[in-house]
């Protein structure tokens, strides 16, 4: 390695060496004026060369600067700036990019061996979806690695190296260039010349690979499925990897489809960086460092299972609030069905939309979705898998009013029928009252039916209470005492009775589930009030719940 210590870069003050490889060393820089926190990418005289052999000046390098300022996306390492480099005799240019404390993957895995099935999913689906924005806007990146795959203190996967990026029309386009063990073996397409992002599909399905076993896939002929080598990877992850390594780029799907095929497959979780970062990171580090695992019940993962199948529903997927990957304040959500398809010709794929769709950044505190009002169990105690203990349920607005079940079989039709006819209401405020007041009858009675005239068929929330009433009906238990409160409604946003946004402070009371001889099996805690906003939808002129945000 080139002897940079004693570097000067006007403005800036040199840190610690990041890393190096074959054509450049990355050292940490601060900014003197602001304090802020960079990466300095300095090119080592010999590589510092572009696709046509000349060696790239500091204009050249400020040149790729400003045709890849248009690229903005929340994984993706930017370049900001070019400065002079002195060092010695030599004095050249060097890029100041965004720092990325978590290190990269190659070290991660180094440290580690191979990730979980759930850190997989949070590496590759970001990874993916930056690579489909990218082919969106004419780039591919032509070296998807480990080494460039870095995470920030939050655990946010972030590709890096784009400035190696290429429009795809240039037919001198870097298609040789990469990493061994992640280049696209198939041979280069010269008819199509630059129009290949297949071969950054077949480096992210690579990377999915290089995650669970800790080594590059081999070529298909030598490689053994994936489900052999580990038995407890999800089928469709398998699946999906396998496809993005097929040797025939035509049946490789797009990095969209690939996104949202490894999202399907299982719930992402936090990474552990600590093993592989620098000691003077570990108190940066927000992510989970060595908690122990989680434990999920069948029945609450395969809800989680089928919200993200809604999310990723061609049909449904508009109607589903997108969950969020583990990154604390992240704004960056799962990807929604049939995304951008850039395959220009390429056949065997279905078409899907022509861009990443509008507003799905934009909605990043709808992770939560239907756990924060149809299934907040983490706050009670019931003792009974897959209840809804301490579930915050909407009841009547401005002041605390409490829907006790009824105790006979008349009072209960009573009640039945004056929460429709609160339901009923034109004003959104009213209706979700009696909305709540129907669920709340609808588990402390057993007339789970009562659930289709709380929730739009197909939504988040639908898929929430279809599994606790699943439950319950296979079981034939009811929730006995479960009722809610609801106070501080208030509409924020209301569309000529189509749909509306109503604010509401809610909780629940607590509850005894008792099976069919009227036994006592479990219990439930009350929750307090938790701030949520309930998005209504008009389905045949009555209102219904479709999303569950929280509240602000």
């Amino acid at each position: 390695m080139e002897d940079l210590q004693g570097l000067t870069v006007s403005g800036y003050a040199v840190g610690r060496l990041l890393g190096h490889g074959g054509s450049s060393s990355v050292w940490l820089v601060t900014e003197e004026r602001s304090g802020r926190e960079f990466a300095l990418k300095c090119f080592r005289p010999a590589a510092r060369r572009s696709s046509r052999g000349a060696v790239m000046s500091a204009e050249g390098i400020r040149r790729e600067i400003r045709i890849l300022s248009v690229l903005d996306h929340p994984h993706l390492i930017k370049a900001h700036d070019t400065v002079a480099l002195a060092s010695g005799a030599a004095s050249r240019a060097a890029l100041i990019m965004d720092y990325a404390p978590g290190g990269s993957l190659a070290g991660l895995i180094a440290a580690r061996g191979n990730l979980s099935v759930g850190e997989t999913v949070t590496v590759l689906t970001p990874i993916s979806q930056v690579l489909a924005y990218l082919h969106g806007k004419g780039f591919t990146h032509s070296d998807v690695s480990p080494g460039n795959v870095l995470f920030t203190g939050q655990g946010r996967p972030m590709l890096s190296d784009v400035g190696i990026a290429r429009m795809l029309g240039d037919p001198a386009s870097g298609a040789n260039t990469g990493t061994p063990g992640f280049m696209d073996p198939a041979p280069v397409d010269a008819v199509r010349a630059g129009l290949q992002p297949e071969r950054d599909v077949y480096s992210v399905a690579a990377l999915g690979w290089f995650c669970l076993t800790g080594v590059p896939p081999q070529r298909t002929a030598d490689r053994p499925p994936l489900s052999i080598l580990l038995p407890d990877v999800p089928r469709e992850l398998a699946a999906a990897l396998e496809s993005g390594l097929n040797e025939d780029r035509r049946l490789r799907p797009t990095a969209a489809s690939l996104a949202a095929a490894v999202y399907r497959s299982a719930s992402p979780l936090p990474l552990d960086l600590a093993p592989a970062v620098h000691p003077t990171v570990l108190p940066e580090l927000v992510t989970r460092l060595h908690a122990p695992p989680t434990p999920r019940s069948g029945l609450g993962e395969r809800v989680r299972g089928l919200r993200r199948r809604l999310t990723t529903s061609k049909w449904l997927g508009s109607l589903v609030a997108p969950g969020k990957l583990p990154f604390p304040g992240s704004k960056m959500v799962m990807p929604a069905a049939h995304q951008e398809d850039h395959r220009r010709g390429r056949h065997a794929q279905p078409r899907g939309d022509r861009q990443l769709r509008k507003g799905v950044l934009a909605c990043a505190a709808a992770a939560a979705v239907a756990a924060a009002w149809w299934l907040s169990g983490a706050a009670g105690t019931a003792t009974g898998p897959g209840l809804p203990s301490g579930s915050s349920v909407a009841g009547p607005a401005t002041a605390p009013v409490t829907e006790a079940p009824p105790g006979g079989t008349a009072r209960q039709a009573d009640a039945v029928e004056a929460a429709r006819q609160q339901a009923a209401s034109p004003d959104p405020a009213v209706a979700v009252q009696g909305i709540a007041r129907l669920r709340s009858l609808a588990f402390s009675t057993g007339k789970l039916e009562l659930l289709d005239e709380v929730n739009q068929q197909g939504s988040g929330a639908a898929a929430a209470d279809l599994g606790i009433g699943g439950r319950l009906r296979e079981s034939g238990h009811t929730l006995s005492g479960f009722s809610a409160t609801l106070s501080h409604v208030q509409t924020e946003e209301a569309r000529a009775g189509a749909r509306a946004v109503v604010a509401v402070t809610s909780a629940s009371s607590g509850y005894e589930e008792k099976d069919d001889q009227g036994a006592v099996v479990a219990t439930g805690t009350a929750a307090g009030g938790q701030r949520l906003r309930l998005v209504l939808v008009s389905v045949d002129g009555r209102w219904r719940v479709s999303e569950i945000l929280p509240g602000t």
